[in-house]
């Protein structure tokens, strides 16, 4: 899943800005959330029921809520290195690093961007967006479609009490974000719903069984 394209977009574009603002933010990760997250599963037994015994698995990942501003505790305009620590003490080491490299190579405004994806959670930090200008920092992600067969990490959502995430229906979509808009898309870019300023979903269709395919937050750059 490719970031939105960096830039200026109306509002029935998917990559829609945050805001006109560009003032620095210095959100900092809280550091105290950095302690692994480790897959379990817990099986309920009842002694008086003959149903067999159904096992809950807590998803790697599940406290990362997919924001406007962010992920999780990594808000736009944090410093790279504080928002990849913060990741990694989630999810582990990064799949892929780009390291930082020419922002003209990923049509990016600025000099430099540098993409890092956990599976098919990608974050772009780049030294001049929508966000900030000027100094390295985070300002754009995208989660989705599933490389694989299944979406990992699994079961990142939006923040509650929505919870939506991949495989969620337009209908579910709708109930949980009455004010979003849902677009039939082009050629180029598919059916997709704008949720909030800054928050994108991407749609296999735009009905009522339509289901949701990716995430994108924030404004980001295309290839």
């Amino acid at each position: 899943m490719m970031l939105a394209a960096c830039g200026s977009s109306s509002s029935n574009s998917p990559d829609s800005s945050l805001g006109e603002s560009t003032t620095d933010v210095s959100a900092v990760v809280d550091e105290s959330s950095t302690t692994s997250v480790v897959e379990t599963t817990t099986t309920v037994v009842d002694a008086t029921s003959t149903t067999p015994a159904v096992a809950t698995t807590v998803p790697v990942g599940a406290s990362i809520t997919l924001r406007p501003d962010g992920v999780g505790d990594a808000l736009f305009g944090a410093e790279p290195e504080g928002v990849i620590a913060y990741l990694r003490g989630l999810l582990g080491p990064p799949s892929t690093d780009s390291g930082w490299v020419s922002a003209v190579q990923r049509t990016c405004p600025g000099t430099e961007v540098r993409n890092v994806t956990w599976g098919d959670l990608a974050l772009l930090f780049g030294d001049q967006s929508n966000v900030s200008t000027l100094r390295r920092h985070f300002f754009a992600w995208s989660y989705g479609p599933p490389a694989g067969e299944v979406i990992a990490p699994f079961g990142l959502v939006t923040e509650a009490p929505a919870l939506i995430g991949i495989g969620f229906t337009v209908s579910q979509l709708r109930a949980a974000y009455p004010s979003a808009v849902i677009f039939a898309g082009d050629e180029l870019v598919g059916p997709w719903a704008k949720i909030s300023e800054g928050l994108v979903a991407y749609l296999t269709n735009t009905g009522p069984a339509g289901v949701v395919t990716s995430f994108v937050g924030g404004t980001g750059c295309g290839e």
